[in-house]
C-alpha cells in the first residue's frame, strides 16, 4: 500500500514539475502581450491538467502491471525513467516549437536520424555542455521527486490524496469546460493559447450546443486580443501604384470537387473548348484535398496552415480589402452555404450585405438559381460605375443530386453515392459515370454563364477564373482512396485551371506547376497595383512564373503534406508521425529529407507569425 502512495504522490508532485515545464513554452511567445485573465486560466489549468493525463498514462502502463505483480522496484524503475523521459522531451520540444511553430513531429526526427543532421543542427560546444546540464537537472529532479514521495507517504494521510486529485480533475474539468465556451465564441486568447501545449486536444462542442438551441455568437473583441499578436500579415504595409491598377471586372468561377479527369470534350465540352481557346494551366494543384482549406488559401494566398490564427485574429485577406479600397462591387453567389465553413465571418467579414445561403432543395437547383441570378445581375453590373468580383461557387459535383432524367449521357451509373459499398476491388465505373453525369451538367451552366458575359458584351474585358477546390478521387491509384480528404495525391489535389485574360487572344497550355496560393499574388500586382514584393503578403508566385514550387504546402495544421521532387509526397499525420510515398501512395523507405531543403520551408511556412 506504502508503493502504491507513493506512486500517487510522485504522479501529483511530477505533474506539477512537467506543468511547469509547459507554462514554460509562453515565455518569449507574442501570445503574451494579449493574454487576459480568463485566458491565463484556461492556460495553466491546460498545462497542469494536460501533464496530469500524460503521466498517470505512464503510470498505467509503466508501473501499475508491474506494481500487481509484486515487482515494487521494476514498477518505480518504469515509472520514474518514463516520466524523466517525458519532461526531458518537453524540454526539447519547447526549443524546437519557439524555432519552428510546430512541436516535435516526424520531420524532426526524420532529421536527427538522418545524414546531414548537422547541416541544420550545428552547435557550439558551448551550447552542447549548456543543453546537457539543463536535460541531467530535469532528470535529477524527475528522480529527486520519487524520493520525496517516498518519503512523505507515510506522513500523507488519504484525505490528503483526495484533495490532491480533486485539484488535477477540477483543473481537467476548468480547461475543458473553458476551452468549450472559448472555441464556441472564438476568444483569441483562449484559441491561440492552446497551439502552445503539445498535442494538446480539449474538448469543443460547438455542434453540439448548436443542436441544443444555443445561437453562436463570436465575440467582438479589439486590436489588443485580435489584429496584434502572433500574425504578421502583410509582413509590410501595402502600397498600391494607382497608374498601374488595371481594375478589370473579375469573374472567379469556383467548382467544388472538379478532377482533372473530367475536364474532355465528352464530359465538359464548353469548358474543354475554353481551355483550347484561352490560358489553360495543365499542372494546377489545390492547397489542400478539402473545401474549408482550399478556399481559405484561395483568398488569403497563404498556407491552410494559418487557418485558426486568421481565425482567432479576425484577419481579413488582403487581396477582399484591396479589392473594397479598389472600389469593386464585391458579389457572391453560393450554392452551399458561407456559414459552413464560416467563410462568411473568416474571408469575407469586411464585405457589405454579402450574400451567404441560396434557396434550393437540392445542389443541382442551387446551381441552376446561382448561375441564373448571376446571369440576371450582368446588366446592372454592366451598367455599373464600379468594377466587379463575382465569385460564383458551384456544388454539384461534390453533392450528386442530379434527376433520374440527367443521369442517362454516361451509363451504367449510380442514381447517388453509395459510399457504404466502396472497396478496393469494386468497378469504380458507375460511381465515376455519376460524377461525369453531374460534371456535364455543371459544364453546361457554367457554359451559359460564359455565353451570356459574351452576349452582353463583357466577356473581352473581364477576367475570368474556373478553377475548383480541390479534386476527387475514384481509387486510381488503386488504394482503396474515395472522393477527398484523406491523401495528398494529385487525385486529391490536382484541379484543372482555366483563364480568360482580358487583351491576351492567344491560347496557351501551361505546363509549369502553379498553385491556389497564386492567384492572390497574380490578382495583387497584376491588376490591382499593389508594389509590394509577393511574399510581403502571399506564399505564391504569378501565374505566368514557370519557377519551381518545390515544397509546396498542402493540408491545415495539424494534418498536412509537402510535395517534393518528383511529386513525393512527405505527410505529417495528426498524431506526429510522417509517411512519405511516391505520387501513386507507394511507401518510400528509408527517405532522408534534406536538412537544408527542409529549414528553409519551414521558416517559409512561418514567414507570417511575429
Amino acid at each position: 500500500m506504502k508503493s502504491f502512495k507513493t506512486a500517487i504522490l510522485y504522479h501529483f508532485f511530477s505533474t506539477l514539475f512537467l506543468g511547469i515545464i509547459l507554462l514554460c513554452y509562453a515565455w518569449g511567445d507574442s501570445i503574451v502581450q494579449s493574454m487576459d485573465f480568463i485566458g491565463w486560466v484556461f492556460f495553466v489549468t491546460s498545462c497542469f491538467s494536460h501533464a496530469a493525463l500524460f503521466i498517470l498514462a505512464f503510470m498505467l502502463v509503466f508501473y501499475l502491471p508491474f506494481h500487481l505483480l509484486r515487482l515494487h522496484r521494476t514498477a518505480a524503475s518504469l515509472f520514474v525513467g518514463s516520466v524523466s523521459l517525458l519532461a526531458v522531451a518537453a524540454f526539447i520540444n519547447m526549443q524546437v516549437y519557439r524555432i519552428y511553430r510546430f512541436h516535435i513531429n516526424g520531420f524532426i526526427m526524420n532529421l536527427l536520424t538522418g545524414p546531414g543532421a548537422g547541416d541544420i543542427f550545428d552547435f557550439d560546444a558551448k551550447l552542447y555542455f549548456t543543453e546537457g546540464i539543463m536535460l541531467l537537472g530535469i532528470v535529477a529532479i524527475s528522480i529527486a521527486l520519487w524520493f520525496v514521495s517516498l518519503k512523505l507517504s507515510s506522513k500523507i494521510v488519504n484525505s490528503q490524496l483526495i484533495k490532491s486529485t480533486c485539484l488535477l480533475l477540477a483543473m481537467l474539468f476548468t480547461a475543458n469546460g473553458i476551452h468549450i465556451y472559448g472555441s464556441f465564441v472564438l476568444k483569441p486568447t483562449i484559441v491561440k493559447s492552446a497551439r502552445l501545449v503539445p498535442y494538446y486536444f480539449p474538448l469543443s462542442a460547438t455542434g453540439f450546443l448548436k443542436d441544443l438551441g444555443f445561437t453562436r455568437t463570436v465575440l467582438e473583441v479589439d486590436g489588443d486580443l485580435a489584429g496584434d499578436g502572433d500574425l504578421c500579415y502583410p509582413i509590410h504595409e501595402l502600397t498600391v501604384d494607382s497608374a498601374l491598377a488595371k481594375r478589370p471586372n473579375i469573374v472567379f468561377i469556383l467548382i467544388d470537387s472538379w478532377s482533372k479527369q473530367a475536364l474532355t470534350p465528352e464530359c465538359m465540352p464548353n469548358l474543354y473548348q475554353l481551355a483550347h481557346e484561352e490560358q489553360w494551366f495543365d499542372n494546377h494543384v489545390s492547397c489542400s484535398n478539402g473545401t474549408r482549406y482550399g478556399v481559405f488559401g484561395l483568398f488569403t494566398g497563404v498556407q491552410p496552415y494559418y487557418y485558426s490564427v486568421f481565425e482567432a485574429n479576425r484577419t481579413s485577406p488582403v487581396l477582399i480589402d484591396q479589392l473594397l479600397d479598389a472600389g469593386y462591387d464585391f458579389r457572391a453567389y453560393p450554392s452551399a452555404t458561407l456559414k459552413a465553413p464560416d467563410f462568411r465571418r473568416i474571408l469575407f467579414s469586411h464585405v457589405p450585405n454579402l450574400r451567404t445561403d441560396t434557396e434550393g432543395n437540392t445542389a443541382y437547383e442551387r446551381d441552376q438559381r446561382i448561375k441564373d441570378d448571376l446571369i440576371a445581375d450582368l446588366p446592372n453590373l454592366k451598367a455599373g460605375e464600379k468594377p466587379f468580383f463575382a465569385f460564383i461557387f458551384f456544388d454539384l459535383l461534390h453533392a450528386y443530386s442530379l434527376p433520374k432524367e440527367l443521369l442517362t449521357r454516361f451509363q451504367p451509373s449510380w442514381e447517388y453515392g453509395k459510399f457504404d459499398v466502396l472497396n478496393n476491388d469494386m468497378d469504380p465505373t458507375p460511381f465515376w459515370n455519376l460524377y461525369r453525369n453531374s460534371a456535364y451538367q455543371t459544364d453546361k451552366m457554367v457554359g451559359e454563364l460564359i455565353g451570356q458575359l459574351k452576349q452582353q458584351g463583357m466577356y473581352e474585358n473581364t477576367l475570368i477564373y474556373i478553377t475548383g477546390d480541390h479534386a476527387q478521387e475514384y481509387n486510381e491509384n488503386h488504394k482503396n482512396y474515395w472522393g477527398h480528404n484523406s491523401n495528398f495525391s494529385t487525385y486529391q489535389i490536382g484541379v484543372p485551371l482555366i483563364a480568360h485574360i482580358p487583351g491576351d487572344s492567344i491560347a496557351h497550355r501551361y505546363t509549369h506547376r502553379t498553385t491556389h496560393y497564386d492567384f492572390v499574388p497574380t490578382l495583387m500586382h497584376d491588376y490591382l497595383g499593389v508594389t509590394n514584393p509577393l511574399d510581403d503578403y502571399s506564399a505564391g508566385l504569378l501565374l505566368n512564373d514557370s519557377t519551381n514550387r518545390l515544397w509546396h504546402f498542402v493540408g491545415n495544421e495539424l494534418r498536412y503534406a509537402f510535395l517534393v521532387e518528383g511529386d513525393t509526397i512527405l505527410t505529417k499525420e495528426g498524431a506526429g508521425y510522417i509517411e512519405v510515398t511516391d505520387a501513386q501512395l507507394n511507401p518510400v523507405e528509408n527517405y532522408h529529407i534534406k536538412p537544408k531543403d527542409f529549414d528553409k520551408a519551414i521558416r517559409e511556412l512561418n514567414r507570417f507569425f511575429r
